[in-house]
């Protein structure tokens, strides 16, 4: 908001030369103030207490003329004194109340039989306070007016022999309190005991309760700004302001109460600040008119020096431009430091100018030999990608016939072992082949044995035979015997051929079994010994195969290890490319920036710049 300098030095300066005259007007007021509070408290003081002591003078002469006349009611007629006093004391009537009960009246009034003095207030009071008393006011019936009674008892060597007592018309007295008014809007009234109201500018509220003026008067407040001299208290009436100071009434139980309005105790006060206030206004405004008239004259020089470096920070940014320097104060120290700082600013711009032609050209060159360097990188790279996508297959083929060999030395292994096995089934064979013949020659034996038995028995059976048929009907049955004896004889010889049959084509058979497996045996010998050579061979190929893939390995980890490191150079060339460009960029930009200055064409010349975006400077 305060974006000005000038503005802000007005406004600061207007800010102090306000608090200044605030203050001094706050002071100058909180002492005004007390002054007045002094001299209104004053005031009202002697207010009060002038008009309180001609009220008490007033009621001192009544109550002296009262008292004068106890001596001639006793010595002579009582009647007599009474209408004198009447006369001379200005009351209204004199009367003597008796304590017989007889009554005597200066204006002739003869009470009824009903009337008894005893029994009145005036005259019990007199008894009661042995002195002069003033009663509360009240309507006289007679006249209509407003009377008080004075009454004062008569005694002489300590017996009663009646009341004095006078009434007074008050007319004059309220006239008086009402003529109290300090100010328009302030009045005085006058109660009796802080409960009645006896004079107050409102007839209406004669021998009214005095609250009806305001709730704060009460008996405790009117006796404690009796108490003190010079006290008074804020109180409302009819929602204003009043000061209020009471003085009780020496002789009665009387106060005059003196209510002094506020707004007008204070009006001078008030002019005071209004007055204060215009001359605040009417300083401010003068001090506007002459400090915005300094403040212009004195800040012309550096609203030259702003447009000097407005014009530089916009349009052609001309740095040839120099301030005048008149005088020695800031403003021409500041035209000073601008003209220097210019000058300097100027210089470095024109050499800034001249490096940044060189650095156009150098990144020019950089970015052209960064874009061969990255086309040769990424030939390299595809190259060195298909070698070693080659290596690759012949590392798979390699592998996969070294896994091959290896799987074919452990078929062989295999097959040696099995043929092995074979060879040794086939000696098994051969040994029991040779068993079996053995075993059969055996068989052959116990056949030939079996024939003989078998011979031997089928002659015994017929030996048997013939002795049964010599033994006749006795030796039947052993015939039967002997019959059956030798047809088994018979089977077993039958058998026996049988099975020499047998045992001899089985030994044919044996023997050529036997031949066989003795020529495969030999065979299987063979066989043994060519795998192992078989597998002695895929062993040396495995072996070979597995030296040949790990260096194909090497290779290949090599070949990726190049790979890796041509595609980071080619990456790091494409950045070193890339910065090349930004930088050519930036160096065009400079070139750019700095042709927006108009520079002295006294240095060296700039260089042109062989580029769409060269600028040449003013």
């Amino acid at each position: 908001m305060l974006s000005s300098l000038r503005l802000r030095i007005l406004v600061i300066t207007l800010v102090v030369i306000t608090l200044a005259l605030t203050i001094n007007a706050f002071v100058s007021y909180s002492t005004l103030q007390t002054h007045n509070d002094e001299q209104v408290a004053q005031q009202l003081e002697s207010i009060a207490q002038g008009n309180a002591l001609a009220i008490e003078e007033w009621v001192a002469a009544r109550a002296a003329i009262l008292e004068a006349a106890r001596t001639p009611v006793i010595d002579n007629d009582p009647l007599a004194p009474l209408v004198q006093l009447a006369e001379s004391g200005g009351f209204l009537a004199a009367f003597f109340g008796q304590p017989d009960g007889s009554h005597l009246s200066s204006d002739g009034w003869i009470p009824g039989d009903d009337y008894d003095p005893r029994q009145r207030d005036w005259y019990q009071a007199a008894v009661a306070q042995d002195g002069t008393i003033v009663s509360l006011p009240y309507v006289d019936a007679n006249s209509n007016q407003l009377v008080v009674t004075f009454a004062t008892p008569v005694k002489r060597d300590g017996r009663l022999y009646g009341v004095i007592g006078g009434d007074v018309v008050i007319d004059n007295l309220v006239s008086q309190v009402n003529a109290i008014q300090p100010t328009p809007s302030s009045f005085a009234f006058l109660s009796s005991g802080g409960e009645t109201v006896i004079a107050h500018p409102d007839a209406a509220l004669t021998l009214e309760p005095l609250s009806q003026i305001s709730n704060a008067l009460t008996p405790s407040a009117l006796q404690r700004l009796s108490a003190t001299q010079g006290a008074w208290e804020p109180i409302d009436v009819s929602g204003q302001t009043k000061r209020l100071s009471v003085t009780s009434i020496a002789g009665t139980d009387w106060e005059l109460g003196v209510a002094l309005d506020e707004y007008e105790a204070t009006s001078g006060l008030r002019a005071i600040l209004s007055s204060s206030l215009i001359t605040l206004l009417a300083i401010i405004a003068v001090t506007v008119l002459l400090l915005s008239l300094w403040l212009k004259r004195a800040f012309s020089g550096l609203e030259r020096a702003r447009d000097a470096l407005d014009d530089i920070a916009s349009g052609e940014g001309d740095l040839t431009r120099r301030l005048p320097e008149h005088g020695r104060d800031e403003v021409a120290q500041i035209s000073g430091a601008f003209n220097r700082f210019v000058g300097k600013m100027e210089a470095v711009l024109i050499d800034v100018r001249t490096s940044s032609v060189s650095v156009h050209h150098a990144a020019n060159e950089i970015a052209m030999g960064g874009q061969d360097l990255s086309r040769r990188t990424d030939n390299t790279a595809a190259s060195l990608q298909q070698t070693s996508a080659s290596i690759e297959e012949i590392t798979s083929t390699v592998q996969h016939t070294a896994a091959s060999a290896q799987e074919a030395n452990k078929l062989s292994q295999t097959a040696s072992e099995v043929a092995n096995e074979g060879g040794q089934v086939v000696a098994d064979v051969v040994t029991t082949m040779e068993d079996i013949t053995r075993a059969s020659d055996k068989i052959g034996d116990i056949v030939t044995l079996m024939n003989s038995i078998s011979f031997q028995t089928n002659l015994l059976a017929l030996n048997a035979s013939v002795e049964a048929a010599r033994a006749g009907e006795h030796g039947r049955g052993f015939a039967v015997v002997a019959e059956e004896v030798r047809k088994l004889a018979r089977r077993s010889s039958e058998a026996a051929n049988d099975i020499q049959k047998l045992i001899e084509d089985s030994q044919s058979k044996v023997n050529n079994g036997t031949t066989l497996v003795r020529n495969a045996g030999v065979t299987m010998k063979d066989i043994v010994a060519h795998i192992t050579r078989v597998s002695d061979v895929l062993e040396e190929i495995r072996a070979a195969t597995s030296e040949q893939s790990d260096g194909i390995n090497q290779v290949n980890i090599a070949v990726a290890e190049l790979d890796r490191m041509t595609q980071e150079n080619a990456a790091m060339v494409e950045e070193s490319t890339t910065a090349a460009e930004q930088l050519k960029e930036q160096a065009d930009h400079l070139a750019t920036t700095i042709g927006s200055f108009k520079l002295s064409q006294h240095s060296s010349a700039p260089l042109a710049l062989h580029s769409p975006n060269a600028v040449t400077a003013h």
